[in-house]
């Protein structure tokens, strides 16, 4: 469609030429038309977006604390340590979402796109995720770590309660903070102060 002050009434030729073309044009008609699709069943079809979530979540996270701890540095999708190191090379790179190097250490956060139960003694934190922040803090001796989830209405607080992951030094009993942290509250959500806020927050916790 050219850019014209009416396109809806711009002639369209749809023939088995450009076939891979047909659904886009109804999909551009739709937006162009200002309609909707409604979720009621009914003989005329439909569009479907389907979402990469735990990625979109992930960029959107990165992205604000960038600004939101500014003027220390952010790293994403940080990949400069390894599980193990050979003779021959690393293996097992580790790739953290964020880094934020900060005077007093490195803090590791990680995005997760799952519901978290405050009911729940763990928080309905996963197994598997606790042995990966334990793996980013031995290989970034990392200041704190922080998982960060997206909030819901049963959490009354943005912060969980600490949990103590084992190590973090040679001493007994030694441990690294791990807090479990929900992003955004529904007061913030729409102001990018107040989420810059929150996040701010929820990384120099102290």
């Amino acid at each position: 469609m050219g850019d014209t002050p009416d396109p809806l009434r711009e002639p369209v030729r749809l023939d088995r030429t450009n076939t891979a073309y047909h659904e886009l044009h109804r999909l551009a008609r739709l937006f162009l038309a200002r309609d909707w699709q409604s979720t009621a069943g009914g003989a005329a079809p439909g569009f479907s977006l389907v979402f990469a979530m735990n990625e979109l979540f992930e960029e959107y996270i990165g992205r604000s604390v960038r600004r939101a701890v500014a003027p220390w540095r952010v790293h994403l999708q940080h990949a400069r340590h390894s599980a193990i190191d050979t003779a021959d090379g690393p293996l097992f790179r580790l790739k953290p979402d964020i880094v934020v190097d900060t005077p007093d250490g490195p803090i590791v956060l990680d995005t997760k796109w799952t519901r978290l139960d405050p009911r729940e003694e763990t928080l309905n934190v996963e197994s598997p995720d606790i042995y990966q922040m334990q793996a980013y803090a031995h290989a970034y001796d990392a200041a704190r770590l922080v998982l960060v989830y997206p909030w819901h209405q049963e959490f009354v607080d943005r912060i969980g309660n600490e949990l103590h992951v084992a190590g973090g030094s040679p001493e007994p009993n030694a441990s690294w903070t791990l807090r479990p942290s929900t992003l955004v509250a529904q007061k913030e959500s729409s102001n990018r102060c107040d989420r810059s806020s929150a996040l701010r927050r929820i990384v120099i916790q102290p």
